[in-house]
């Protein structure tokens, strides 16, 4: 697993020079540490602006703003972080986060906040490659058409259904997702192929 998600709130009508300097001095910061970051400018995107308020207690609705996975560290905290350089704490840097338990993010998108860079400018070049391919590819590695409604796939089960009490109905899996899972559990050989039957009803 990877590290909680960094997503910063910022605004392009910043009138004030204070709020200017944070949000340059926040960004500077995070690409200076090479930590990838999703950001958001609250002016133009009402979904963005949505997820901030519904996340972040009125009290601490501040800019810049900063969710790590999904949850709201505190405003400011961040600049005294960097200076007792425990960034890595204040972040999760050392955190495994598992993104089910988190609201579906808003999209991200080019914004004209001075500084900014997308995910994919801080993606390693060996794997911008694979990336780019996977984007323009109208069928992903699964060969399920992106643009297939839910109820058309084929393949797929109700985990709710199989693990019982752990709030996951809803969330469909396939044979080869439950594949992986065993095997990064270090399951193999048959008691994986069975496991895998025996959750998936498969015969």
């Amino acid at each position: 697993m990877a590290p909680p998600p960094i997503e910063l709130f910022l605004t392009t009508i910043a009138s004030q020079h204070k709020l200017r300097s944070r949000q340059e001095h926040l960004l500077r910061t995070l690409q200076v540490m090479k930590i990838p970051y999703t950001a958001y400018d609250l002016a133009s995107d009402e979904k963005a602006k949505q997820r901030w308020r519904r996340k972040t207690p009125p009290a601490l609705q501040q800019l810049p703003g900063i969710l790590v996975g999904g949850v709201c560290p505190g405003v400011g905290i961040h600049e005294n972080a960097i200076e007792e350089k425990s960034l890595d704490v204040f972040l999760r840097r050392n955190e495994d986060y598992d993104d089910s338990y988190d609201a579906p993010k808003p999209a991200a998108q080019a914004i004209g906040v001075p500084g900014v860079v997308t995910p994919l400018q801080m993606t390693p070049e060996r794997l911008k490659t694979k990336i780019m391919a996977q984007r323009m590819s109208p069928v992903p590695p699964d060969g399920m058409p992106r643009d297939l409604p839910a109820n058309k796939r084929t393949g797929e089960f109700d985990a709710g259904d199989k693990f019982i009490g752990y709030g996951l109905q809803g969330v469909k899996v396939t044979d080869q997702e439950l594949i992986d899972l065993v095997a990064e559990l270090g399951l193999n050989g048959d008691d994986a192929g069975s496991l895998v039957k025996d959750l998936s009803g498969s015969s």
